[in-house]
């Protein structure tokens, strides 16, 4: 299999062929996305990219605002909203936020074009499989060279769900995927910035550009993913890839979505949750030292030692755990703040943290050992990385998670859901 073998498979996939589980997860993506959006609205970053591109005119909303702007711009600000409070999903099975570049693409598009909300769950989908499918052909070292790839993925992924929406066929298809290949683009140097919620965004704009372009005729070359000098050899050391695409040819990466629960990176919440339960158990008073063990690989993710911010706190292994400790709600996108990550008693806590490293880790476990001022340790273990088989319950949690977002962003929670379970059924989809 090749990545024109995915082309074709995911650009004929229609409503029918999704599983009742595959709908469920998106239908709860969306929810998931629409309150990270709405409170994100909220965020100076959004307030500047609504100064900066808001007089692009057009028929697409603007999610926690009165614009209407073109689609490319409007899925540039709500991408950007979306990952404004890094509260929204992330893909165990997709290398990446699965959800935050392509929903923005393909909401914009299909309000532009009037398709119903079966075109537009559909469409997510496809974007979603199609950027885990690109995540499995990169090797092992794209990540790790400083590529962020909620940008680079969600690039392939945001195209191929625009493309989906306006049915392109086989060859303007392949051309929107070469041209996306010329898009990807966004480096993790700048996590802890306004710039790492601008990715996603700046992903779903091109999702739109690519995919509308190729449908008026232009053309880029359509093994620019693959070929030679294309995106997978010149970002990656990425080999041969096709066993590995074969080996989930049948599966549905999207059920592999993981959701957030904490404010913050996900690569944090492991820890967090460790020093909870121990908090539980034992004085915060009495801590002589804690101790978090990790992957090495977060140390380049989330392992800023001292954060004196709010977009620092959410990357910070060692200030999220003060924060845990201390009686702020991780769970609060508004404990993300300069003023609480600054405030003395989180500042106080850090220097009794420390970060260790164990490869034998996976990036979602974590090791947590308490020490008490008698020197006696307590330790605990936690692994995050498997996705909830029980949808059901997941759905309640995400229920709760977008009643509370809501109350944040000072809406009427209970009618943004209602209108938001009759998307599916919409025609044509109205925001």
């Amino acid at each position: 299999m090749n990545h024109r073998d995915v082309w074709d498979r995911y650009r004929d996939l229609t409503y029918d062929d999704l599983p009742e589980s595959v709908v469920q997860v998106a239908n709860q993506c969306i929810l998931d996305w629409f309150g990270c959006a709405l409170v994100g609205s909220r965020e100076p970053l959004a307030d500047i990219l609504r100064n900066q591109f808001g007089h692009r005119s057009g028929p697409c909303t603007v999610v926690g605002s009165d614009l209407k702007l073109d689609a490319a711009t409007a899925a540039l600000l709500n991408g950007a909203s979306g990952h404004a409070l890094d509260y929204d999903d992330t893909g165990s099975r997709t290398g990446c936020h699965s959800t935050a570049p392509v929903l923005p693409a393909a909401l914009a598009v299909a309000e532009k074009t009037g398709a119903g909300g079966k075109a537009l769950i559909t469409a997510f989908v496809v974007g979603v499989e199609v950027e885990g499918r690109v995540y499995r052909s990169m090797g092992n070292d794209h990540y790790p060279r400083g590529w962020h790839t909620t940008a680079t993925f969600g690039t392939f992924g945001a195209t191929a769900a625009v493309a989906h929406l306006l049915n392109l066929d086989k060859e303007k298809y392949e051309i929107a995927m070469g041209l996306a290949a010329s898009h990807a683009a966004g480096v993790k140097a700048n996590f802890g910035t306004m710039t790492k919620p601008y990715h996603p965004g700046r992903a779903a704009e091109s999702g739109v550009n690519c995919a509308e372009l190729a449908a008026t005729g232009f053309t880029a070359n359509p093994d620019a993913v693959l070929g030679n000098q294309g995106f997978v050899q010149a970002a990656s050391n990425g080999g041969d890839f096709t066993e590995d695409l074969a080996a989930i040819a049948d599966d549905w990466l999207i059920l592999g979505t993981l959701f957030k629960y904490h404010a913050a990176c996900h690569l944090t919440h492991s820890a967090i949750e460790s020093v909870l339960k121990l908090k539980t158990e034992l004085d915060v008073a009495d801590l002589s030292s804690l101790t978090i063990t990790v992957h090495p690989g977060l140390l380049d993710i989330c392992g800023i030692p001292d954060p004196k911010t709010g977009l620092e706190g959410k990357f910070s292994l060692r200030g999220t755990a003060s924060l845990a400790l201390q009686e702020f709600d991780t769970s609060n996108p508004a404990t993300f703040v300069d003023e609480v990550v600054g405030d003395e008693r989180v500042q106080g806590l850090i220097p009794k943290i420390a970060v260790e490293t164990d490869t034998s880790l996976t990036h979602f476990q974590s090791r947590v050992e308490w020490v008490d001022s008698a020197q006696a340790s307590h330790e605990t273990f936690n692994d995050l990385s498997e996705p909830v088989t029980d949808l059901d319950e997941q759905g309640e949690k995400l229920n709760r998670k977008f009643l509370s977002l809501c109350d944040l962003a000072g809406v009427d929670g209970v009618s943004e859901m209602t209108r938001l379970e009759a998307l599916s059924q919409a025609e044509p989809v109205a925001l």
